[in-house]
């Protein structure tokens, strides 16, 4: 039965023999290039309140956030990072001398590298919703183009994009405030859990 970890999880829904882990690679490939996606977009995007529970899994490997609640930097925990990129992530993938994991760091690289020739669109249209009724952009209008546009670093080269990513992804993996925060939450989540049960 299913004990909580992620390539369990998959196991238990795509076995295939003889494979890494014992999973079908296709997800396991699936789930490289989710993680990698939801971490750059998440990162120039601000998004907080990023804990497991505002991830969801599919059996067939994707990953995607469903809280969008705190952005542009906006978060209702301290000091949060400013990727994410959970031990029990990266731990699904094989850890971090598995090829999956150094997988899904070119992905993050790519991404981001691509995203960043796009940037003066993107702060274009971050720019159209200056007066939109989004909470989160409505608290500093003049600063949210601001805000997306620092976390592109356009003033490095690519090459230096890419280390100040590799940078942000070696400080996500070994974030001890990240991880005791997670745990705080599991402990609030059980906490009230039992509550209701008792009340």
């Amino acid at each position: 039965s299913y004990d909580g970890s992620i390539q369990k999880y998959f196991r238990q829904h795509n076995p295939v023999e003889g494979s890494p882990y014992g999973i079908s690679f296709d997800v396991m490939d699936t789930y490289v290039k989710s993680c990698a996606g939801y971490c750059i977009i998440t990162y120039l995007l601000g998004v907080g309140d990023r804990h497991l529970d505002n991830l969801l899994l599919t059996k067939s490997g994707n990953l995607f956030h469903i809280d969008f609640g705190y952005i542009l930097g906006r978060d209702p925990k301290p000091f949060p990072p400013p990727m994410k990129l959970s031990r029990e992530m990266v731990e699904a993938m094989g850890g971090v001398t598995s090829e999956h994991y150094q997988q899904f760091k070119k992905l993050c690289y790519t991404a981001f590298l691509h995203l960043r020739r796009h940037a003066n669109l993107i702060l274009n249209l971050f720019h159209l919703m200056i007066d939109a009724t989004i909470p989160d952009i409505a608290l500093e209008p003049d600063k949210t183009v601001k805000k997306v546009q620092d976390k592109f670093r356009l003033d490095l080269t690519d090459e230096e994009a890419v280390h100040y990513i590799q940078g942000l992804i070696d400080v996500s993996v070994t974030a001890v405030m990240a991880a005791l925060v997670e745990q705080i939450h599991k402990f609030a989540q059980v906490s009230y859990f039992f509550g209701r049960i008792i009340a």
